[in-house]
């Protein structure tokens, strides 16, 4: 960025064109800091949002400041929602500017003295009720959190154990009638169910676990495949592009998506075969799982409870994408496009 003549510059400008970085710095430290407001997802948004705000609000009390507002002694207070950091960050970005241009130190010492007081303003006008609003922020997405794992578990696990236990049952059946050909085929069954319920257990564990998630997205897909149902379908899968664009949420809706739709493909396709091709580009994902099995009516399978097709339309409309499902008597596929922020 070329350096700004001094007859070019206002304090307000020297804040505005550096506000994407003093956001992005901001970001940084309130990540490092290890603090609630750096760690939940739900709430360092909403720090951000806060900060920006000061930011715009400091740029236009200072377009409207003529003389340029001289600094004065305040109280000094610890602003609320991270904002003590922002200051820190403003401060740092503008040490760097008058190293280079000292002719700027009196819209430096304006900007300062203006953002302060703005800051100070969020401490009396709202004092703790902001970072009760935070707090109240993170409960809410550990509700929601919560509300997700129940989910989970009705519509996956539950699902699995549900038909384990029916098989079990007609086992018993078949047992007691002497069939048992036909019981130690519903044993088998059932053990298949079972063996996809503790599948889903690990995942579950995996996924609200504190740990970091899995790095490489075709790993985890293979990796979930050959737990769930490799000794019924081969599964073939292709991910192509850079992952790193794709943001965690994106990245963890995908893969949920694709496991309940391999999930579909072990417990209901006989199929032989099942291709997973995912291709991520800057502006888009988008992914199939295509089977050779013997195809479903989608609209009767959409009714069936816990089967998960409308569980994977609200995963992909919720990051305002789609999921298509399509059938034949001849096999069944899954289009998943996200688009990217």
């Amino acid at each position: 960025m070329p350096k700004a003549r001094a007859e070019d510059v206002t304090a307000g400008g020297l804040l505005a064109d550096r506000r994407a970085e003093i956001l992005a710095r901001l970001e940084i430290k309130l990540r490092e800091s290890g603090s609630l407001l750096g760690k939940d997802p739900a709430v360092l948004p909403e720090c951000l949002s806060r900060a920006d705000a000061i930011l715009t609000a400091t740029v236009t009390d200072l377009a409207r400041s003529a003389p340029p507002v001289q600094p004065q002694p305040q109280e000094q207070s610890a602003p609320p929602g991270g904002t003590g950091v922002l200051m820190d960050v403003v401060l740092a970005e503008l040490l760097r500017v008058a190293a280079e241009q000292p002719q700027l130190v009196p819209d430096l010492a304006a900007v300062l003295t203006v953002l302060h007081r703005n800051l100070a303003s969020q401490v009396h006008a709202i004092g703790d009720s902001y970072d009760n609003s935070i707090l109240r922020t993170a409960d809410e997405a550990r509700r929601r959190e919560r509300r997700q794992l129940a989910r989970e578990v009705h519509d996956q696990l539950g699902h699995e154990l549900s038909i384990a236990m029916h098989q079990l049952e007609l086992g018993e059946l078949y047992q007691a009638a002497d069939d048992r050909a036909a019981a130690a085929k519903r044993i088998s069954g059932a053990r298949e169910h079972l063996s996809a319920a503790l599948s889903i257990v690990r995942q579950l564990i995996t996924e609200f676990s504190d740990g970091p998630a899995a790095l490489d997205l075709e790993q985890e897909i293979v990796a979930f495949a050959d737990t769930a149902g490799a000794w019924r379908t081969v599964v073939h899968v292709k991910v192509t592009g850079n992952q790193r664009l794709v943001p965690d949420r994106h990245r963890k809706e995908l893969f949920l998506i694709l496991r309940e739709a391999l999930l579909n493909v072990f417990a209901h396709a006989a199929a032989e075969k099942a291709v997973v091709l995912v291709d991520i580009t800057s502006e888009r994902i988008t992914a199939s799982v295509e089977d050779d099995g013997i195809g479903f009516d989608p609209a009767r399978a959409a009714a069936r409870q816990g089967f998960g097709l409308v569980s994977m339309r609200e995963r992909a409309g919720s990051l305002g994408g789609s999921c298509v499902v399509t059938a034949t008597a001849t096999g069944s596929r899954v289009d998943v496009e996200l688009p990217l922020p």
